[in-house]
């Protein structure tokens, strides 16, 4: 089995990221250098010390923010608890007139959003059901299914501990610029507004993860 790849470093973060990018097979997107990006700019924002001042102390490593990338929505890395979380996401799309009615692409999808008409041609996608892992592109042999939308889907606002609670996500997905802009915005957005003993869900529970990643109502 692969072992996860090294996290990049971030003082006052702790990032992690699943093994995708050293080839699990289940691997939707690859993240290129987005886990080091994601690093640098926490970095730049000199995370820590603005941490630091919060808590008016060095943070102790419960306390540090967290980011998680998985590559696929298997999300072995556990980003729906993460204060913010980078699944990655690669949409099909459909050409209805390539199928051949070998129902391959429905025997993958594991949440049977593939759509078949009664004669077993392939109809469409529900997208309110895809998880946009790439399993239907993936096993397609006729290109009926190819790669459609890509990029990542954000979440902000998870935590275990004693009050535990799934993030929320942002509508749509992201590429690799806007994933690291809306990471920025929820780091800064905690600093200018937690007190001491909250974390990020806290003020995503409040406010919303949309007012949090600076986006309109």
């Amino acid at each position: 089995m692969p072992t996860p790849p090294a996290s990049p470093a971030a003082p006052g973060c702790a990032i992690t990221t699943c093994r995708g990018p050293r080839g699990c097979e289940h691997r939707a997107l690859d993240p290129g250098d987005l886990p080091e990006r994601l690093a640098a700019a926490l970095a730049a924002l000199d995370f820590e010390a603005g941490l630091a001042r919060l808590l008016g102390r060095p943070p102790r490593r419960h306390e540090l923010f967290t980011v998680s990338l998985s590559c696929c929505p298997n999300a072995c890395s556990r980003p729906q608890i993460a204060d913010v979380g980078l699944i990655a996401a690669k949409r099909p799309a459909a050409d209805p007139s390539r199928c051949t009615r070998c129902g391959a692409c429905r025997d993958a999808c594991r949440e049977r959003a593939v759509v078949l008409s009664p004669s077993g041609q392939l109809d469409a996608i529900d997208e309110g059901s895809c998880l946009a892992c790439g399993a239907c592109i993936a096993t397609c042999p006729a290109g009926a299914l190819t790669p459609g939308r890509s990029g990542w889907r954000v979440q902000l606002g998870g935590r275990l501990g004693r009050h535990p609670r799934l993030a929320e996500e942002l509508p749509g997905l992201h590429g690799p610029d806007a994933a690291v802009e809306f990471t920025l915005r929820a780091a800064r957005y905690f600093l200018e507004h937690a007190r001491p003993g909250q974390r990020l869900g806290d003020l995503v529970a409040r406010a919303g993860a949309r007012a949090v990643a600076g986006l309109k109502k």
